[in-house]
């Protein structure tokens, strides 16, 4: 009898296909992806507006089907939306008519439902205290700050305890000091999980995807987008965002980065100028 030695990876994107019709015919938005993620990853996903990103977090969150190629968690293949996976967008996506702790309470009440309602509570209020928002909780939506609400969607996604986190460019409208400070929280809330649970964000913020990842995919353009290459983020943790950005590895994946999408931009400018040319 011939053993199986081959480790099955905690999160296994494989041959992945999404398409979508269209009245011009079939849109290829992303082909070919194929990623391996362990547990307790934090991996990013960067590149250009239409490159693919936020389908293949879609695809992972089982909101979107694949029309070719499987997601797979824990061995099991993704068909849909489940607690095992929690999303935060940029959005925020709070309930205006709930306060601060019935938004997160609501959630951890549908996704929780055999734990006691006094644990409930606790849980809420152990994740609003981790976020600094435990003295706002009987506030509105519509009374506290952006980053504020993006610390209660953070906080909210955490409580229900997911094994995967998903992040849609979750602090993309935010100033550049709120973003430092949650990227802090966020960080801060994942080691207090034991570093067990899976992230993976979606982000345009080259130094955000450095700072807080393990691993950097980085997307050709779309559409039949693709994987175009994969960055290893060998800084040490837990980081310290003064000293990290002054490492000299940061700085030697910054440019390199850097020049994965720039070069992208300047071939794709030189095909634009050939096309006109042409015409």
């Amino acid at each position: 009898m011939q053993l199986n030695t081959e480790i099955m990876s905690y999160l296994k994107i494989e041959d992945l296909e999404i398409a979508f019709k269209t009245p011009k015919g079939r849109y290829v938005a992303v082909q070919n992806i194929n990623l391996d993620v362990d547990k307790g990853e934090i991996i990013s996903i960067i590149g250009h507006s239409g490159c693919g990103k936020s389908t293949i977090l879609n695809a992972v969150a089982g909101m979107v089907q694949p029309t070719g190629g499987s997601v797979l968690l824990n061995g099991k293949k993704v068909k849909g939306p489940g607690p095992d996976r929690g999303i935060v967008f940029q959005n925020y996506s709070l309930l205006p008519w709930l306060c601060v702790y019935q938004n997160i309470y609501q959630a951890v009440d549908a996704a929780l439902k055999t734990e006691d309602k006094a644990d409930k509570h606790a849980r809420v209020e152990q994740y609003l205290k981790m976020v600094g928002l435990w003295d706002h909780r009987e506030k509105y939506p519509k009374q506290i700050s952006g980053g504020m609400k993006q610390r209660v969607a953070i906080a909210r996604a955490f409580a229900i305890d997911p094994e995967v986190l998903l992040l849609d460019e979750p602090f993309g409208a935010l100033d550049a000091l709120t973003k430092s400070s949650l990227h802090i929280e966020l960080l801060k809330m994942w080691n207090l999980t034991q570093r067990s649970k899976t992230i993976i964000m979606v982000t345009h913020d080259i130094e955000e995807a450095i700072f807080l990842s393990d691993r950097i995919v980085v997307m050709n353009n779309g559409p039949a987008s693709t994987i175009r290459e994969i960055e290893n983020v060998h800084l040490p943790r837990p980081r310290n965002k003064k000293e990290t950005v002054n490492m000299p590895e940061y700085k030697v994946i910054r440019e390199r980065l850097l020049n994965l999408l720039v070069d992208k931009v300047v071939i794709d400018d030189s095909e634009l100028y050939k096309e006109e040319q042409a015409a």
